[in-house]
């Protein structure tokens, strides 16, 4: 097993444990092997569910053919917006890292690669075990429209990650940690796929519809985890702050139409009956 694989398989291992402690944290009255397997035992032979499971993984793997031919695509398109983004923004983000340091950086990775991919999961077992089922279908719906919206910006306007823009004030902090860590993800990350972030997008996505849910605790811990997520992609060295600021506005047009999704009709049975 060579070092790249012992990364992933750590990262694996650190996603689970994650998405382990956030599940029990935000219901602590339900053992969270005992809520998954509930969960997964009544959707088994669901037509709805199945429907869930196919969105998502098709939504994966068209994301890795994207970022696979992502560089393909900008040649053939001929431009880049990543000179234009450093004339209008300059060095504000480099503001972000005036202050690094190990015991910042450690948690930051943490967050960007192993808590924020759990995220939705959490967030939909724990609405879903409250009774709020329509809210874990708004999740659902607002984790599509956010791929669905902001992939069209990926390919017609490539931005390179702040860190690569050429000026020299911004550092790739997680190099800090280790180089291989960034390989694990660059199968599901293009190297110019920034404009808007799409970890700030459906995080505060999720932020945002959870506003309404009964779960207090689940509603807190969304909120801090998000503001993480945005602190992350900024001290990092990903993202510039218009990317920050593309991600807010993406998110609010997200939840309206998750919601309005949702509460107008199922329209995932009406697009799973007509395939």
């Amino acid at each position: 097993m060579n070092h790249l694989d012992l990364v992933l398989l750590l990262g694996a291992l650190l996603t689970g444990f994650s998405f382990l402690v956030l599940l029990k944290w935000c219901v602590p009255d339900t053992s969270p092997f005992k809520l998954v397997w509930c969960f997964a035992r009544e959707h088994a032979v669901s037509r709805q569910s199945l429907f869930y499971l196919l969105t998502l993984l098709g939504m994966m793997f068209f994301d890795i053919a994207e970022t696979r031919y992502d560089g393909l695509l900008t040649r053939h398109l001929g431009w880049d917006f990543t000179t234009f983004f450093l004339q209008i923004e300059g060095s504000a983000t480099a503001l972000f890292q005036v202050v690094n340091a190990p015991w910042i950086t450690y948690p930051m990775a943490a967050v960007y690669l192993y808590i924020f991919p759990v995220l939705g999961f959490v967030a939909v077992l724990a609405t879903y075990h409250g009774g709020e089922r329509d809210m874990a279908r708004k999740l659902f719906w607002g984790t599509v429209f956010n791929y669905l919206l902001i992939l069209p910006f990926y390919i017609l306007v490539p931005v390179s990650e702040r860190w690569v823009a050429g000026d020299g004030e911004v550092s790739f902090l997680m190099n800090q940690i280790s180089p291989l860590l960034i390989e694990g993800l660059r199968p599901l990350s293009g190297l110019n796929n920034c404009f808007p972030s799409f970890h700030c997008s459906l995080a505060l996505t999720f932020a945002l519809l959870l506003s309404q849910s009964t779960n207090r605790r689940l509603r807190r811990t969304m909120y801090v985890m998000t503001a993480l997520v945005v602190a992350s992609t900024l001290y990092l060295g990903f993202h510039w702050v218009l990317d920050v600021f593309g991600g807010v506005v993406f998110a609010a047009v997200c939840t309206l139409l998750a919601t309005w999704a949702v509460e107008n009709f199922k329209l995932e049975l009406v697009l799973y009956k007509a395939r």
